[in-house]
């Protein structure tokens, strides 16, 4: 003998079910085709540099000397003709509030065309290069991780220049 109560909960359970996936529906047609990245839309990774602890570096609680403690991504978009770079905290440093400065610029400049410097727990940036005359200029990247402005590279430090030409 079948209860009345049953068939109401099967016919819950499949009002629930029909409602999700008509949520469901709604939601996957809300996602652009094409999402925006760090940088933005636009922008395509183009490559990626660590961040490791320097050598001249005295305090070792995040690793010694070349231990791996973030990286550097660098994206390109050839419509703005600029690049762009977030520095990520990576394995002993991700989620540590920290110092962290990432700092782009179009190669040969003798500073920072960006700077994203601050406390923060997971990257800095993006930062972005001033607008390229033509497409594939030389870049300089410069990020650091530490404990405060005045030590700010004790944990992580990378220098690359030029590159991505």
């Amino acid at each position: 003998m079948k209860s009345s109560q049953g068939k109401l909960k099967t016919k819950g359970i499949s009002l629930l079910v029909a409602a999700g996936v008509a949520a469901g529906a709604s939601l996957v047609a809300a996602v652009p085709a094409t999402a925006a990245g760090p940088c933005g839309t636009g922008y395509t990774y183009i490559g990626s540099h660590p961040i490791t602890v320097p050598t001249y570096s005295k305090d070792y609680r995040y690793g010694k000397p070349g231990t791996k403690t973030g990286s550097i991504d660098v994206y390109w978009n050839s419509t703005a003709r600029k690049n762009c770079s977030v520095a990520y905290a990576y394995g002993p440093t991700y989620g540590i509030k920290m110092y962290r400065q990432n700092m782009i610029g179009n190669y040969p400049s003798y500073g920072p065309d960006e700077v994203s410097s601050g406390y923060y727990s997971y990257y800095a940036g993006p930062v972005y290069t001033n607008t390229q005359t033509a497409g594939g200029q030389c870049i300089t990247l410069d990020a650091s991780f530490g404990p405060n402005a005045t030590d700010k590279s004790s944990w992580g430090a990378a220098f690359y220049s030029p590159v991505h030409c």
